[in-house]
């Protein structure tokens, strides 16, 4: 029964490894599935094994000297269309363009100056691939802004390269800090001659040659082939001067800013002492119109005191008025009262009179 089972074990086994799997697929298949993936993904998928390992190392790679180049032929087509003058260049559609890119090949030189000792000699890979994605997406939409500069202006470097200087440096930093230290043990050594390290020999005496460091001790020197270390050190002499044009360029820019708010604080100061003898002159007019208000409110208080003797004066007169015009009433009622004792008395009179005057006739 046991030699069944194994019987049978092995005959599974020997099916599992006669079906394909993917590493059995050819590299360049391979390296087409492992494109449609973002670099980012492919970053990723280095753990799984070796052969995935070394797969997605060359792509990374090859995309980043890919990013390099297409930067390369847009900032060639973009200076083809820019002025000559570099006073015209700053008012043109495409300065925005120009900022960016340099801002681009700086950040570009720096990673080429962090990685690319380490990947010449095979010790590692590009490895950010984020930063890789993220450099793309900022050249293709540089791609579709160059067609139209006039209509498609993009935001301003500082403001559409922040996620870039962000996820580029923390790379850098974690590289030089955590990956780089152990990566500069495993450098080839330099084979010297006799003066140059004290753990070597002193030369013989019978006219042979010095000999060389041997690779195996710890105190050789450590470094890449003079050749690359002169390559190396001319990729970090040109990054060095790409870096300080560019704060130039910036240091231009912030001197023409200053300028111009140097100008706008001068005419504002200008606008603000023209406000103040404005101030001035109206608190001297104010001054004079309190003045003036002040002299007729003497005036008034005059005018008022007048106006009440005036009206003390009127309201006797009308009483005087009113005891005469009662007084009157008072005779004339004493008249009335007395007028009919009077008209009884004459009446005989006339009597006699008309009685004399009928005698006559």
């Amino acid at each position: 029964m046991a030699e069944g089972n194994s019987e049978i074990f092995s005959e599974d086994t020997a099916e599992l490894c006669q079906t394909p799997t993917i590493l059995s697929i050819p590299e360049e298949i391979l390296d087409t599935i492992l494109s449609y993936l973002s670099f980012n993904e492919i970053s990723e998928l280095r753990p799984v094994c070796h052969q995935i390992n070394k797969r997605c190392q060359s792509l990374l790679n090859t995309g980043f000297t890919r990013v390099d180049r297409l930067h390369s032929q847009i900032q060639k087509k973009v200076k083809s269309q820019l002025p000559r003058r570099e006073s015209e260049r700053r008012n043109h559609a495409l300065a925005r363009h120009v900022d960016i890119l340099s801002a681009i090949e700086t950040r570009l030189s720096l990673l080429s100056m962090t990685y690319m000792r380490y990947i010449d000699t095979g010790l590692c890979c590009f490895i950010p691939g984020k930063v890789l994605d993220e450099l793309l997406k900022i050249l293709k939409a540089l791609q579709i802004t160059t067609k139209q500069p006039t209509t498609d202006q993009p935001p301003r470097a500082h403001e559409f390269l922040q996620e870039l200087r962000d996820i580029s440096s923390m790379a850098m930093e974690h590289f030089e800090e955590k990956i780089a230290p152990t990566l500069k043990t495993r450098l080839p050594a330099l084979p010297l001659p006799y003066p140059f390290n004290d753990s070597c020999s002193s030369p013989d005496t019978s006219g042979q040659s010095s000999p060389v460091i041997s690779l195996t001790t710890p105190s050789a020197v450590r470094g890449p082939p003079i050749r690359h270390e002169l390559s190396r050190l001319n990729g970090q002499f040109r990054s060095q001067s790409l870096v300080l044009t560019q704060y130039k360029r910036e240091i231009t820019d912030m001197k023409n800013r200053w300028l111009e708010t140097r100008k706008k604080t001068l005419d504002q100061e200008k606008k603000i002492q023209n406000q103040k003898k404005k101030l001035n002159d109206q608190t001297e007019t104010i001054n004079e119109q309190q003045k003036k208000i002040n002299e007729l409110n003497k005036k008034i208080l005059e005018y008022d005191v007048k106006f009440e003797d005036i009206y003390s004066e009127i309201t006797k007169l009308k009483e005087d008025k009113d005891v005469t015009r009662n007084s009157r009433l008072l005779m004339t009622e004493r008249v009335v009262e007395t007028s009919p004792q009077s008209s009884l008395k004459r009446k005989p009179l006339r009597q006699t009179r008309t009685s004399t005057k009928r005698q006559k006739t």
